[in-house]
């Protein structure tokens, strides 16, 4: 089951939305979320949040479309954004995938790549993709591979203080048993060499950055 959270952050081409969202089985939207759904004419099966951005209008319009309405106090420990992600891996899901979840808020921007973790721990691949970028973990038991057309950007960034035994290959730039340390970014920019890169590590947690 494909389950894709669908966020308020920022989303300027709904055309690009409307494509990202096809084949999905469940639709999470969190919050505000709920008005790129409306706007496509898509319902969703749950809206998750403090509700503090969403037309209350719209709200209701969905509850009497047999929408599950899951609202949570404004003062919370959690984000909204984190308990959605929870909810989609209540499903269990195949996969998640996160949408909207980047913008002008670069502390929910953050937060939402942590979430990544999150699915990771759960044993479920997730991903947050925007129009510009794809953003997925690389873990141990968790290899990537990076698909595209030579010439491709794709950049690595450790999540963890250290990151050991990285292995890129078919890439421009490619590596074997590296290690990768938070404030040292030489994985930026590496670009595919052929139609796609295998990337593999011994111990830790990266970040994969697919540009679009």
């Amino acid at each position: 089951m494909r389950c894709v959270v669908l966020t308020g952050g920022t989303v300027d081409n709904l055309q690009w939305l409307a494509r990202a969202l096809a084949g999905a089985d469940r639709l999470i939207c969190v919050d505000s979320g709920a008005r790129y759904a409306a706007a496509l004419g898509i319902v969703p099966q749950v809206i998750v949040g403090d509700m503090d951005s969403i037309d209350q209008s719209l709200l209701e319009s969905f509850y009497r479309q047999g929408v599950v309405v899951k609202e949570y106090p404004a003062e919370k420990d959690d984000t909204d954004t984190a308990l959605a992600i929870a909810e989609a891996l209540a499903g269990p899901p195949d996969e998640v995938v996160i949408l909207g979840a980047t913008g002008t808020r670069m502390d929910h921007t953050l937060a939402n790549v942590h979430l990544l973790r999150v699915a990771f721990e759960h044993h479920v691949p997730a991903r947050i993709i925007n129009e510009y970028n794809e953003i997925s973990l690389v873990a141990p038991q968790q290899p990537a591979v990076v698909e595209g057309r030579p010439g491709d950007v794709f950049s690595l960034l450790p999540l963890t203080e250290k990151v050991t035994g990285v292995c890129v290959h078919c890439a421009r730039w490619p590596l074997k048993d590296a290690t990768f340390s938070i404030g040292n970014p030489y994985g930026i920019s590496n670009r595919l060499a052929g139609d796609k890169a295998e990337i593999t590590i011994a111990s830790g947690l990266m970040l994969l950055i697919k540009v679009n």
